[in-house]
């Protein structure tokens, strides 16, 4: 069976991480991405650790492309993207408004020559205001949105930002929603549309309980864990982390699962009162307790009472990766690259039932511009016009 996006063509001129991963959403659905890199590559191309010209980076977002070099600096490598742009039912960009506009790529620019194109524009902060054409990052997206100042331990200092990259992340997959959305609703109008994201709304999204409140008060979900800690460190150096550590409704069920039944008969902690009048107490016990014991067990005992926990897992030991659940349910994929072997990578992140075998995973990570040609020859382009691209630098 075919897959869901094999009848539509994606052009990305997108470059770094949120908008490639959107362009490989869709190309992990079966569309055609065709990716217009300059001259010099996509700037992730560069960025460490690196293989020879091929990034960590580029390997995590840009499976099931094709590649073109045009420079579209270039009167002639203009002229190349035009005519993608002619055949393409998406174009996906994260190019600042300012020199979309100073190229004739904007929006405006380029419905005329394709009226059902679905136009995704991605910025850092949003179209209008004063930070509209200002670069965006997820690192400054984490500060802005009350990420880093969420994760700060009550009373302690702000940490650093984390390179998880989730808000440019979330703008990936919100950008291959709504292009989902825009080609369901063009084929009742038999037109395209232009969809803005951006990585500060994208942020909104991720806090929204924190962000929803009624209007005119000043209470909010709070951003941070308050009251009894719920992450120990046990006989193994390992930390434990479980919800079901708590000292309201849940109390009776929590202790007796990690037999600490004394504690419901106990005066001092009989009450819930009592209990939050005594936290840190609690705390105490509780760290002694969890320090007689590895992480591993203490796990095994919540989960054997249907309760919350997790050992607090290390991406670069591999451990997420050999999660019990992430392997059953085959979460983690392999793909072959020429020159690098076999590579790890996420795999789609949902299943569709009637698309589970691998068919979907059809091309490597494409090197800079190797389909060029190919890609020219389908766009109608002859051989003598191809060597005429090239020659004027237009493409490479």
């Amino acid at each position: 069976m075919a897959l869901p996006l094999s009848n539509i063509k994606v052009v990305d001129f997108s470059q770094a991480l949120a908008a490639p991963f959107a362009g490989m959403l869709l190309a992990d659905q079966g569309a055609d991405v065709i990716k217009v890199e300059p001259p010099d590559g996509d700037s992730t191309r560069s960025s460490a650790p690196n293989y020879g010209g091929t990034s960590i980076t580029t390997l995590s977002f840009n499976r099931n492309k094709r590649s073109i070099v045009a420079d579209i600096t270039k009167p002639a490598g203009l002229e190349v993207a035009y005519r993608l742009i002619k055949w393409a039912d998406v174009l996906v960009t994260n190019t600042r408004v300012d020199a979309r506009r100073r190229r004739g790529l904007s929006y405006e620019a380029v419905a005329g020559m394709n009226p059902k194109l679905v136009y995704a524009s991605l910025t850092g902060y949003g179209e209008e205001g004063p930070d509209a054409n200002l670069p965006g990052a997820d690192i400054t997206i984490q500060a802005r949105v009350g990420d880093i100042a969420g994760r700060r331990p009550v009373g302690g200092q702000f940490p650093s930002y984390t390179a998880l990259y989730h808000f440019d992340m979330a703008a990936g997959m919100l950008i291959a929603y709504s292009v989902m959305l825009a080609l369901y609703e063009r084929e009742h109008t038999g037109r395209g549309q232009k969809i803005e994201i951006n990585l500060l709304q994208a942020g909104l999204a991720l806090h929204s309980v924190q962000m929803t409140r009624r209007t005119g008060s000043s209470e909010r979900f709070p951003s941070r864990a308050t009251g009894l800690p719920n992450q120990y460190i046990c006989s193994d150096g390992r930390q434990l982390l479980s919800q079901s550590i708590n000292i309201g409704p849940r109390w009776e069920e929590f202790t007796r699962a990690v037999g600490l039944d004394k504690l419901l008969t106990d005066p001092a902690f009989d009450t819930l009162e009592k209990r939050e009048r005594r936290v840190a107490e609690l705390q105490g016990i509780l760290a002694r307790h969890f320090a007689t014991r590895p992480a591993a067990e203490w796990e095994a005992m919540f989960k054997g009472s249907n309760r919350f926990a997790s050992v607090v897992k290390e991406i670069e030991a591999d451990e997420v990766d050999n999660d019990t659940q992430v392997v059953a349910n085959k979460m983690i994929i392999q793909f072959e690259q020429p020159g690098l072997g076999p590579i790890t990578a996420n795999g789609r992140p949902f299943k569709m039932s009637e698309h589970t075998d691998n068919s979907w995973l059809r091309r490597p990570v494409p090197v800079l511009g190797e389909h060029t040609a190919e890609i020219l020859k389908e766009l109608g382009y002859s051989r003598e016009e191809i060597e005429s691209l090239k020659s004027s630098g237009g493409i490479g």
